[in-house]
């Protein structure tokens, strides 16, 4: 991973300006939806964690499109966990959505624990992410997969074109040119980490989904 300076713990109210620029932003929203939809497609039952949850939205758009699964989001700052578990209850949903804090690094929960695991936007904060990764391995049942998703900040001329025509000049910029320039990821940066013989996933690769990269892990 690049050598910038990396915040894993967003602080208070920093957490709080998230939440709301992450609720209003269209391209989050529909990264969100795209996700949720993939999982729900994928089972309808069983346990699944979101790696990085921040306000928790993505549990909570899998837990309106799938009742029958048991959702728990972990995040390395007290502020969004508190703002996560807010939220789930204005939603009603605190009865299958839990919301703990802990660090990717050192998961609390048992081996084999969870049929997937998930991740949007949270990678590139992680300082050592294949101590990341390894965690995810170890909480995932066997043939359990995890998706991680990311920003990608090497994007071509065309694809940040699409992006423009898709949501406006004033929105693209603020993603393609600030939101990038301190949370992203580059297609070598990815490549490298799926390359390293310490990580222990049996199936690994990486799919281009235009300004985000989606990591594809198979235990």
């Amino acid at each position: 991973m690049s050598k910038r300076l990396k915040i894993e713990r967003i602080p208070y109210p920093g957490a709080r300006i998230y939440s709301f620029v992450a609720l209003k932003s269209l391209p989050l929203k529909d990264l969100y939806n795209e996700v949720a939809e993939e999982v729900t497609a994928t089972m309808a039952s069983g346990r699944v964690l979101d790696v990085g949850t921040g306000p928790g939205y993505l549990p909570l758009a899998i837990a309106k499109r799938a009742p029958r699964l048991d959702i728990t989001g972990i995040d390395l700052s007290p502020a969004m966990v508190k703002i996560a578990r807010t939220n789930a209850k204005r939603k009603v949903y605190s009865d299958r959505v839990r919301f703990v804090h802990a660090n990717a690094s050192d998961l609390p929960f048992k081996e084999g624990d969870f049929d997937l695991v998930v991740s949007t936007l949270s990678f590139h904060h992680w300082s050592k992410p294949l101590e990341c990764l390894t965690e995810i391995l170890r909480v995932l049942k066997a043939d359990g997969e995890a998706w991680i998703y990311d920003a990608r900040r090497d994007t071509t001329k065309e694809v940040n074109a699409q992006f423009r025509s898709r949501y406006g000049w004033f929105l693209a910029f603020i993603f393609l040119n600030l939101v990038r320039a301190h949370s992203s990821v580059m297609m070598r940066e990815i490549e490298a980490i799926l390359s390293s013989p310490e990580l222990g996933f049996s199936k690994r690769k990486v799919v281009d989904k235009g300004v985000f990269l989606e990591l594809k892990l198979v235990k």
